[in-house]
């Protein structure tokens, strides 16, 4: 009797399901009711409730759809259905519209001899009751009663889609707990990386690390208005601006993902395939500029959006064939998250798509490629602090170089002092005074590496007085001012044979340039029209150039400008001598 019984009410349910009037007494669970409805399509959504309420019976046909979906279109859709209560009590129930991203959604209700108008949508301003974040309705049918509705949808910021579902208020509140849940879930490990990669950021100054983490931002940003969460992020009187912000959204996610890719991949190198990058690049900006009113091109953004998704996917093959580092993360990351972009595309678009079936999919799919892209980024950073250790021990090595070179120097100069101490001969003298100067010249610059924490340059300013002082001690004229102006460093090959240059002109001054009322010496060093510049100037009595020009001192100054450092030496010998070397 009770198998009977049970067979009959559910003989009788879907009767009345695929009759013209719904039996809300026979909906114990959440029903979509779409096959039961009429259903009109208002070209450009032009027509007002009047003129569809006067003509319905030449505008409305039976809906067949359990979802529909018109794609991005600027036309309305009208649904009309009626709901009858055969028990005898009163009846409350919901209406619920599945896509939270509609612009505009009414309900006329029929009430004795008219209508009355509710109306909900993104620009609604009673959107989200009750921070539910489905669209939804109140119906209350009394006992016996028979209600006819007309409901109206249109969108222009979103895809129009949607199904028609009559459910109790408590599984609509308990199917939005689970929703948030989830969504929160969500955002919160998606956030969770996105603070992480910054601080990376901030530590490593790496921009691949800052380009994902924005990335992943406009990610979560665009899904936060799709799913309706902004309503917890911004004030009611805003959600319509961001409802239009879309393209903005999904733009640059785009542009920040093909900056990610571009620089994790290293394409720069790749003069092609950067030129492809760039182009997808430009394309991301211009459709986001000329968006306005009157051109809002959000089905050509999904596009390139998915066209971008697949070309980085194909990228990252080659690379992953070339056998480039983290290119399999790329590979695995892009294909989920394209999969995840196409089946949330073609839902906007109106064609099959997997969250029908699993509508998490695309939540799932991109905290999938969020963890894989973070493993690559460790990978990333794991072999930046190998790199950085790696050039500290090299650092550390290079000093201790120049820390033995200096010794070995400064061991040969003590060899030969002590080889010709017996030698009481002053031109021996002199030239042991000028090869020691010499080779304090090349000292002074390993001494000066060993002794600072960067090797990779060197202060030249004081690598020049650290020379000069020594070289003035070794002679009895000290009334010799020296005037630097220094405004540029040389690079550290360079340094050792302009600190030989300038040990032998140098000498040359002190020996022979002034009396003992001594002078004046100027060293200035510059740059122009890309090349470097040093003066070495003195006021004393010159020299005729005829007898000094084959003195070992001054060929050794033009062989080290001529041969090492590829330049030229210009001699002046009128009110006193200068030299100008440009390299």
């Amino acid at each position: 009797m009770n198998l009977n019984k049970l067979l009959f009410i559910s003989l009788l349910f879907i009767a009345n399901l695929s009759g013209n009037n719904i039996e809300i007494n026979t909906i114990n669970k959440p029903t979509n009711i779409l096959k039961n409805v009429e259903i009109y399509i208002d070209k450009d959504n032009k027509n007002n409730f009047e003129y569809i309420q006067k003509n319905s019976a030449s505008l409305f046909k039976k809906n067949s759809n359990k979802l529909l979906h018109l794609g991005y279109s600027t036309d309305g859709v009208w649904l009309k259905f009626s709901i009858q209560n055969s028990s005898d009590k009163e009846i409350k129930k919901v209406l619920v519209i599945s896509n939270n991203m509609l612009d505009n959604i009414d309900l006329y209700t029929k009430e004795e001899n008219s209508y009355t108008k509710t109306s909900t949508g993104v620009f609604s301003d009673s959107i989200f009751n009750e921070s539910v974040l489905k669209f939804y309705f109140n119906l209350l049918v009394e006992k016996g009663e028979t209600r006819e509705y007309y409901l109206r949808v249109s969108s222009l910021s979103s895809a129009l889609y949607f199904d028609l579902k009559i459910m109790d208020k408590d599984e609509l509140y308990q199917a939005e707990l689970q929703n948030q849940l989830i969504l929160a879930l969500f955002f919160g490990a998606i956030i969770s990386l996105i603070i992480y990669n910054l601080f990376i950021y901030f530590f490593t100054k790496d921009v691949t690390y800052l380009y994902y983490s924005l990335y992943q931002f406009f990610v979560i940003w665009n899904h936060s208005s799709y799913s309706g969460m902004s309503l917890y992020l911004l004030p009611i009187e805003y959600l319509e601006t961001d409802a239009y912000l879309s393209i903005f959204y999904l733009s640059s996610l785009i542009f920040f993902a093909l900056l990610f890719t571009r620089k994790l991949l290293d394409i720069q190198k790749h003069k092609r395939i950067d030129f492809i990058i760039k182009i997808l690049l430009f394309t991301s900006i211009v459709l986001v500029v000329f968006t306005s009113p009157d051109f809002y091109p959000l089905e050509m953004v999904v596009v390139t959006l998915l066209f971008s998704l697949s070309v980085m996917v194909l990228i990252s093959f080659y690379f992953l064939y070339k056998k480039v580092t983290n290119a399999k993360y790329i590979v695995v990351g892009w294909s989920i998250a394209l999969f995840g972009w196409i089946m949330l595309g073609t839902k906007q678009l109106g064609v099959w798509t997997l969250l029908d079936t699993y509508p998490y999919f695309y939540e799932f799919s991109m905290f999938v490629e969020a963890i894989l892209f973070s493993i690559a980024l460790a990978s990333k950073l794991n072999k930046t602090k190998e790199l950085e250790n790696s050039v500290a021990t090299n650092a550390i090595l290079t000093r201790e170089l120049h820390h033995r070179v200096k010794n070995n120097m400064q061991f040969i100069i003590s060899m030969y002092r002590l080889k010709l101490a017996k030698y009481e001969n002053k031109d021996i003298s002199e030239s042991l005074k000028e090869v020691e100067g010499t080779i304090q010249a090349m000292s002074a610059t390993h001494e000066m590496l060993y002794s600072q924490k960067v090797v990779s340059n060197l202060d030249t300013k004081e690598y020049f007085t650290t020379l000069l002082n020594r070289l003035k001690s070794s002679y009895k004229n000290t009334n010799v001012e020296i005037s630097l102006d220094i405004e540029i460093d040389i690079d550290i090959d360079s340094s050792i044979y302009v600190g030989i240059i300038l040990n032998e002109l140098m000498t040359n001054s002190f020996k022979y340039a002034f009396k003992e009322n001594g002078g004046q010496i100027i060293i200035s060093l510059s740059r122009s029209n890309a090349l470097n510049c040093l003066v070495v100037k003195d006021n004393g009595i010159g020299f005729k150039s005829s007898d000094v020009q084959n003195t070992f001192g001054l060929e050794l100054v033009s062989s080290l400008v001529e041969d090492e450092l590829g330049g030229t030496i210009i001699s002046n010998t009128r009110n006193g001598v200068e030299h100008k070397i440009q390299w």
